[in-house]
């Protein structure tokens, strides 16, 4: 009897510890259950404030992309309406100014024309005016000369050249030296005879040592060229 009772009570604990198992596993079971579902209900809160967050931004985008678009037509516009603005003034100024420049013009054109007149008149003059010495140099360099004529050296002139000069004019064919007289700081004076006529302002032209002359009467004045003088060191 005593040990039917032992093995019942054994048996009752036995199933009462069976039964705390399964319903410790069920609320376990239960708990992780609560668990997941409440990690779960955290993932998609933070994923729909996350999606919440990048909508906010991408409407702010497009806002803000819809604002400079506004800004840009209205500038556009205005420099539109300023580029009409400025072709109107410019057509209304061309057209308003288009006879003035038309008589500018015409006046340039006239004034040009004067010019031109005044300018071809002046290149007639100065060719003429060196025809008429380059005929009077000629007609002063083939004039003849005969008996005597006096040679006026302009000062300064040294000694060796008029010794030099004396030379040259003795090489002068049908020409003779009379006389030379005078000082180096006056007007040398050399007097000259031709025994048949000469072209002497051409045989004078032909020297080395002249320089120029011109014809005063019966005198033929000379300009001798300048002597370089010698470097002292």
């Amino acid at each position: 009897m005593n040990e039917k009772l032992q093995e019942l009570e054994v048996k009752t604990q036995s199933e009462a510890e069976l039964t705390a198992k399964i319903v410790g596993n069920a609320e376990e079971a239960e708990a992780k259950t609560t668990r997941d579902a409440v990690e779960e209900a955290k993932r998609e809160a933070q994923e729909a404030k996350r999606a919440s967050l990048k909508a906010r931004k991408e409407a702010q985008l497009a806002a803000k992309k819809a604002k400079m678009a506004k800004k840009a037509e209205a500038r556009a516009r205005r420099r539109d309406e300023m580029i009409a603005k400025q072709e109107k003034k410019r057509r209304a100024t061309a057209s308003q100014g288009a006879e003035q420049v038309e008589t500018e013009l015409a006046e340039e054109v006239e004034l040009a024309s004067v010019e031109r007149t005044g300018k071809e008149i002046r290149e007639v003059e100065l060719v003429t005016e060196a025809v008429a010495k380059a005929k009077e140099a000629k007609e002063v360099s083939t004039q003849l000369y005969e008996g005597t004529i006096n040679l006026i050296i302009i000062p300064p002139a040294s000694v060796l050249q008029i010794k030099n000069l004396e030379e040259k004019l003795r090489l002068i064919q049908n020409l003779r030296v009379v006389l030379t007289s005078g000082s180096v700081d006056e007007p040398i004076r050399i007097v000259v005879s031709a025994e048949q006529p000469i072209p002497l302002i051409d045989a004078l032209s032909k020297i080395p040592i002249v320089d120029q002359m011109t014809k005063e009467g019966k005198e033929i004045k000379i300009l001798l060229k300048a002597v370089a003088l010698p470097r002292l060191f």
